[in-house]
């Protein structure tokens, strides 16, 4: 009896760190940006941009 409570203890233990390792990993952190980031983009498919392209921004 006493080596079916210690292994129970044991997987017990295990299967607490593997839940709390998964659950930590899940989380992600928020990301702050710091400043405004200009982006141009030059090409799409190998073919450069010469006009705009109207874009809806929500």
């Amino acid at each position: 009896m006493n080596t079916d409570v210690y292994t129970k203890s044991v997987l017990t233990v295990i299967a607490c760190c593997l839940i709390y390792f998964v659950v930590k990993d899940a989380s992600f952190p928020v990301a702050h940006a710091n400043a405004v980031v200009d982006v141009n983009i030059v090409k799409v498919a190998g073919g450069r941009i010469y006009e705009g392209v109207p874009v809806k921004v929500k």
